[in-house]
Formats: structure tokens, C-alpha cells, sequence
């Protein structure tokens, strides 16, 4: 009897994970409309033979493989590939982070999980398909931060985290703001949660916060000394070769290349963004209200002090993105950036932890029993999708816009 069960949880599991490669499909089709905008091709132009710049990973693997292939790829179609192969690689790893979860996840409960998962999967997949993100360099914050995620799922490769998240500060030293923390935070629990191990994590857990800290503070403070005209001249020429209208991202060469500061430019949105994140919050109101109850009782009923302590560090891990949202602008990556940091360092302590799996489930059974409001908050959600860059959304932009004509005045 036990082999049939287990053939029947295999098959599935299986059926799950091939379920979610169909949508992705889907949903990568339904979003994907051919458009890259000038920013994400732009960056493609900046590479460290012009120096150790802000941002200049990713151009300079472009520049290397465009040396070795036997084909000139500095075109618009040679930058479209590039980013397409780089997104199929993201949806890749979403996969793959998602079998790491399945397969370790014991049956009872695991459709929970798997709501986690799917909604990690159709908010990543539906937001960096669209022509305002596809291509973006957050995707590659992404890939590395699910990628130490499995790491430590697995336990195998932990070491690993250590040179990773470093690379991608290099690719956007935003990283350190926005997707690190749920490295952190894991690297967290298991300080305080595995004894005999607990010396293997602290220095990765130390390791990795140096370099990555180290690499922000100079990249963010030390790399826009400007380089001369001739260089930047042959930045704009790449920047315009690689764009399908011909044109670059202007204001991202002057910052990064000649350290322009550009914030007197960006009142407008600014304010657009806080009329958007009030709008936004009221909309999300159940699912705030729901996530407070959630952290409430799992704090509440902790065990003792360190699991109470650990669970705080966990429910507070988002707030690194602070910073963000007070001096920058792009609030629908911020969001974007939040949304994954619960939904990823959950679905990892789902597996881990029976104490988390078991406040989830509890949560998850209270709304299901309020019947169809269930279904409603399931599919709530969707409206929202694709998030966007300065806009959070559709629904918020186009409230935001209204009320601002109407009532505000803001921008």
C-alpha cells in the first residue's frame, strides 16, 4: 500500500511541476509583445573595459561572447536573443527551485505549497515578460538569489553563496536592497535554528554581507568618476547599435558613467509613486491584514526566545528595501521585490521548518473556510499582473492618474 501511495505522490508531483511549465508558456506568450526598452539594452553597452563600473557584468559577458561567436551579436537581434535566452533561464531556475521544494515536501499539506510557489512563479514570469521589464537586470538578481535558496534547501554547495551574491551585486549593486535579503534571512534561521552547523553559516552569513556591503558602497560611491568623451561617445555608438529605434537610455549613461546625479529630476515620480503605494496599500488591505495575523501567531506561539527571535528577523527581512523606497523611484520593481522576498523565504521555511509549514497551513485553512471569498483571494491578485517599473501597475496607475487630474495636482 505504501508503494501505491507514493507512486500516486510522485505522479503527482510530476504532473505539478509539468502543469507549471505549461503556464509559464502561457503566461510568457500572453505578456511578451517583442518590445525591449532602450534601458535594458543600454546596460548591455556597459562593461569593465572601461573600467571597474557600476553595472558593467553583464555588458562585459555580452562583449565576450560577442568576441567568441563566430557572429557579430552588437545588433538588436544579437541583444534580443541574449535577453531572451537569459529569461528562458530564469523560468528555468523557477522550475528547478520548485522541485527542490516539492521533493522535500511531505504530502500532507503540500497544496499549500504549492499556491506559494504558483504565485511566486505567475508574478516573476508575468512582470519580467512585459515590454516594461523584459530583459531587465533584475532577472539575473532573481536566478542567483533562488539559486542560493536551493542551496541551502539541498545543503549541498552552501559555499557557493559566498562568491554568487557577490556577482550580483556586480551586476546591480541594488542587489544588496533588494534580493539579498532572502539569503540572508535563510542564512538567519539557520544560525539560530542548526546547532552543529552553526559556525558554517555564520561565515557565510559574515562573508557574504562584507563583500557583498563593500562592492555596493564602492560602486555606488567610487565608480562614476566619469570616463572622457571618447570612451563615452563609444558607449553611446554600442547603446544605439543594440537599440531597435536607434536610441539609448540617456539619463543611465550619464549617471553611471559620468556620476550625474539625478534626482532633481525625479519629483514627479516620486509623487506619483507615494499616490500609487497608498492606492496600492488599500487594495492589498485583506492580504496586509491576513499577513499581520500570520506574523502575530507565528511570533506569538514561538517556542522560546530564539525562535521568536529568528521568526522576527524572518517577517522583518523586507524592510532592507526601505532604502528604496524612500530616496529611489521604480516602485513596481519594489513591489515586485517584496512580494518574492515572503513568497521565496516562506516557501523555503514551508519545507524546513514544521513549526512555519503548520502557522501557514493554519492561516490558509481560516480563509478557506469563509467559502467563496477563498476563490476571490485567489484570483484577486491576477489583476494586478504585470507589475511594472515606475507605475506599480495598471489598476494603481490608472487610479493614480485619475485622482491626480481630478483631485491632486502631485506631478
Amino acid at each position: 500500500m505504501n508503494n501505491i501511495l507514493d507512486k500516486i505522490n510522485y505522479k503527482s508531483k510530476k504532473i505539478f511541476i509539468s502543469i507549471m511549465v505549461v503556464l509559464i508558456t502561457v503566461i510568457f506568450f500572453s505578456n511578451y509583445d517583442g518590445d525591449i526598452d532602450s534601458y535594458n539594452t543600454t546596460i548591455l553597452a556597459l562593461n569593465y573595459s572601461y573600467g571597474f563600473i557600476s553595472r558593467g557584468f553583464t555588458g562585459t559577458v555580452f562583449m565576450l561572447l560577442s568576441k567568441c561567436l563566430p557572429i557579430d551579436i552588437i545588433t538588436p537581434e544579437g541583444a534580443k536573443v541574449f535577453l531572451m535566452v537569459s529569461t528562458v533561464l530564469l523560468f528555468f531556475i523557477i522550475v528547478m527551485f520548485a522541485v527542490s521544494l516539492i521533493k522535500r515536501c511531505n504530502d500532507k499539506g503540500i497544496a499549500n505549497l504549492e499556491i506559494l510557489i504558483v504565485y511566486m512563479m505567475v508574478v516573476t514570469v508575468s512582470t519580467y515578460s512585459s515590454g516594461w521589464n523584459f530583459g531587465r537586470v533584475d532577472i539575473y538578481m532573481i536566478m542567483i538569489s533562488l539559486g542560493c535558496a536551493m542551496l541551502l534547501v539541498v545543503e549541498k554547495g552552501e559555499w557557493l553563496i559566498i562568491l554568487l551574491c557577490p556577482v550580483a551585486v556586480l551586476i546591480h549593486q541594488g542587489y544588496v536592497l533588494m534580493y539579498l535579503n532572502i539569503v540572508l534571512a535563510l542564512l538567519a534561521y539557520k544560525i539560530l535554528s542548526y546547532r552543529e552547523k552553526r559556525i558554517k553559516y555564520i561565515i557565510i552569513f559574515v562573508l557574504t554581507t562584507i563583500i557583498c556591503v563593500a562592492l555596493l558602497l564602492y560602486l555606488e560611491l567610487y565608480s562614476h568618476s566619469g570616463i572622457d568623451d571618447i570612451s563615452f561617445r563609444e558607449v553611446v555608438g554600442n547603446a544605439t547599435s543594440l537599440s531597435e529605434e536607434g536610441t539609448y537610455h540617456e539619463t543611465l549613461l550619464e549617471h553611471e558613467l559620468k556620476g550625474i546625479d539625478l534626482s532633481s529630476v525625479e519629483h514627479d515620480y516620486h509623487m506619483k509613486n507615494l499616490a500609487e503605494i497608498i492606492i496600492y496599500g488599500i487594495l492589498m488591505l485583506p492580504y496586509i491584514v491576513i499577513f499581520f495575523r500570520f506574523v502575530y501567531s507565528l511570533i506569538k506561539n514561538a517556542e522560546d526566545n530564539i525562535s521568536r527571535f529568528k521568526y522576527i528577523i524572518v517577517c522583518a527581512g523586507s524592510l532592507t528595501m526601505l532604502p528604496d523606497y524612500l530616496i529611489k523611484v521604480d516602485y513596481g520593481r519594489w513591489i515586485v521585490a517584496t512580494i518574492l522576498y515572503y513568497l521565496v523565504t516562506f516557501s523555503v521555511l514551508y519545507v524546513l521548518d514544521d513549526y512555519v509549514k503548520g502557522a501557514i497551513d493554519e492561516q490558509i485553512t481560516k480563509v478557506k473556510k469563509r467559502g467563496y471569498i477563498w476563490l476571490i483571494l485567489l484570483i484577486y491578485p491576477i489583476l494586478f499582473i504585470p507589475y511594472r517599473d515606475v507605475n506599480i501597475d495598471k489598476i494603481t496607475a490608472l487610479i493614480g492618474h485619475v485622482l491626480n487630474r481630478d483631485y491632486l495636482n502631485w506631478w
